[in-house]
């Protein structure tokens, strides 16, 4: 990975979930997921995919096999707590590049609504399970979850689509599984 996609990664913030299944989670004092997830994200920053089956710009090498796992989380955190959160999350944005079954990886963060945003996607169910639940990530959310005001997380089975999907697209999936 080129030094610039890794600082650029490294600064960005981001709110991971370790749970296997879609989830929602907030403080009872905080806003609800749903309050967060409809702040106007304008200032949007994207970081491209970078990854194994992407080249240096974030273009595809080739179409993504099918299937495919996608997995995404946003969180969102208060304004004090954004250096710990950072702090927690930089080292599984690195370990995620090492794992065997990784396509590709792309996060995104507002400074205006306070949130950050991850796309992965995975070759298989078992290469998403052991990033997710090893010892790196895990001990991200033990760490990093009380920074947090917020976050959701979901992951599905791409059957058709050979390139990854939109941030919209991944921000409707979560808000359908926000209101199922």
């Amino acid at each position: 990975m080129p030094h610039r996609a890794i600082f650029s990664t490294l600064s960005l913030l981001v709110a991971c979930g370790s749970q296997d299944s879609d989830s929602t989670t907030t403080n009872a004092e905080e806003p609800s997921v749903a309050e967060l997830a409809a702040c106007d994200e304008h200032d949007l920053e994207l970081i491209p995919f970078m990854g194994p089956a992407f080249d240096d710009n974030g273009a595809l090498l080739a179409p993504l096999p099918v299937p495919h796992i996608v997995a995404t989380t946003a969180g969102w955190h208060t304004p004090e707590n954004r250096d710990a959160v950072v702090s927690s999350n930089a080292p599984p944005m690195m370990d995620v590049f090492t794992h065997e079954g990784l396509l590709g990886a792309s996060f995104a963060y507002s400074e205006a609504c306070h949130s950050a945003r991850t796309v992965t996607l995975w070759r298989d169910e078992a290469a998403r399970k052991k990033f997710v639940f090893g010892e790196v990530h895990s001990a991200a959310i033990k760490n990093g979850l009380k920074y947090t005001s917020g976050w959701e997380t979901t992951h599905w089975t791409e059957s058709t689509a050979t390139e990854p999907p939109s941030w919209d697209a991944v921000k409707a999936r979560l808000a359908t599984v926000r209101h199922e």
